[in-house]
């Protein structure tokens, strides 16, 4: 299928001419416009008026839907604050190996401090990344009651000052976006932000360094586990998103935009009406290193992540998805990367989650070996794996 075609859910995607690269003393291209951009732009001044609301939220239902990923202006996200981010950013990343591994937190299933790399679900080797995660500023009350990680921060360089102050406007930001998304899956405009204001919501902030190896992606092709994921711009291409026919188009939006796309919780929530689309970071081959910082936006762990019924309805009113918690679906996906602890793997099999993905056809074969390995697989997942390893 071509892309510029009219098919369901292409409609969106523009076949662009090649990126060049500008040298030294030659004229920069035009500026990416709404026109020209790859996945739909939004103007969040249409949420703000009232008379241009109802459109604004059936747009944004449609990108959610047929594409999982969109773009929006005029955010009011303050350029120099990111600016501040990216140049600290620059300084921590290119300290050596060991100043790093300073705020390196063991046992904290990298949800803290700096990670080498990771890989992504389905895949057997590492990316060619490496981040830092920032959770929530807390006081003491909160740090005892909601059982996060701390956030912890390199002696020799100031990250925190401007990171925090990154994350505060990130966060800020998240608020009209998840009024819109409420009222784009039939909820009232607080629902979602009621569920994450005290949500671990992670901030990462990623390193790719120039001249990936041949055949090493910067970010493998993955699907991000939260209910959405804010964007404000890279300091490089190489963000990618996969098609509906399966064809990588590069993401191309408007200056000064910000990219959002939807996460698996909330494609959970919408019985797989909304999608979390396939992405990836490829390494362009331009000789540039690339710093990109990303939001997280997750619910509070214990809030129910089931398809809601309204969402039911509007999908042939069967539930596709699992009832689960985001802590369930949380655990089931470090355990499908190899990055959750014993705490982590036994809440899984505690929560019964394996077996009802089981029966909706769902359930991640890594996970429920990491159960088996760790002497917690039920015999219905044991079962399951047996079934699998014949080949049935």
């Amino acid at each position: 299928m071509d892309p510029t075609t009219n098919a369901p859910g292409a409609w969106y995607f523009q076949a662009l001419p090649e990126i060049k690269v500008t040298k030294p003393g030659e004229t920069p291209p035009p500026s990416i416009n709404a026109m020209d951009a790859t996945i739909p732009v939004l103007d969040m001044n249409d949420w703000a008026r009232p008379e241009t609301q109802d459109r604004f939220t059936q747009t944004l239902k449609d990108a959610c839907q047929n594409v999982g990923f969109f773009a929006v202006v005029n955010t009011n996200i303050d350029p120099e604050i990111l600016d501040g981010a990216y140049a600290v950013a620059e300084k921590f990343f290119h300290q050596d190996p060991q100043d790093k591994m300073e705020i390196h937190v063991p046992g904290a299933n990298g949800q803290r401090g700096y990670v080498q790399s990771e890989s992504a679900k389905g895949t057997a080797f590492k990316d060619c990344k490496e981040f830092i995660h920032i959770g929530p500023p807390m006081n003491e009350e909160q740090e005892a009651r909601l059982q996060f990680g701390k956030n912890v921060w390199p002696t020799g360089i100031d990250l925190e000052t401007p990171m925090m102050e990154l994350y505060s406007e990130l966060r800020e930001y998240a608020i009209p976006l998840q009024q819109a998304l409420s009222s784009a899956i039939g909820e009232e405009p607080g629902f979602l932000h009621e569920m994450t204001e005290e949500g671990d919501v992670l901030m990462r902030v990623l390193h790719y360094p120039e001249n990936a190896p041949t055949g090493v992606p910067w970010a493998s092709a993955h699907t991000d586990i939260n209910l959405f994921t804010i964007l404000p711009r890279s300091t490089a291409d190489g963000l990618q998103v996969q098609s509906p026919d399966g064809t990588w188009i590069d993401v191309k939006v408007p200056d000064g935009s910000i990219i959002v796309n939807v996460g698996d919780i909330l494609q959970n929530m919408t019985n797989g009406l909304f999608c979390s689309s396939v992405h990836q970071v490829q390494d362009p081959g331009d000789g540039q290193e690339r710093f990109s910082i990303v939001m997280f936006i997750h619910p509070r762990s214990e809030d129910e992540m089931s398809p809601r019924p309204k969402m039911i309805e509007q999908t042939d009113g069967v539930a596709k998805y699992p009832t689960a918690t985001r802590i369930e679906l949380l655990a089931e996906r470090l355990a499908d990367l190899d990055l959750a602890d014993d705490g982590l793997l036994q809440l899984l099999s505690n929560s019964n989650l394996c077996e009802r993905n089981i029966a909706l056809g769902k359930a991640s074969r890594d996970a429920m070996e990491r159960l088996e390995i760790a002497g917690y697989a039920s015999d219905e997942v044991k079962a399951e794996l047996s079934r699998l390893r014949r080949g049935m």
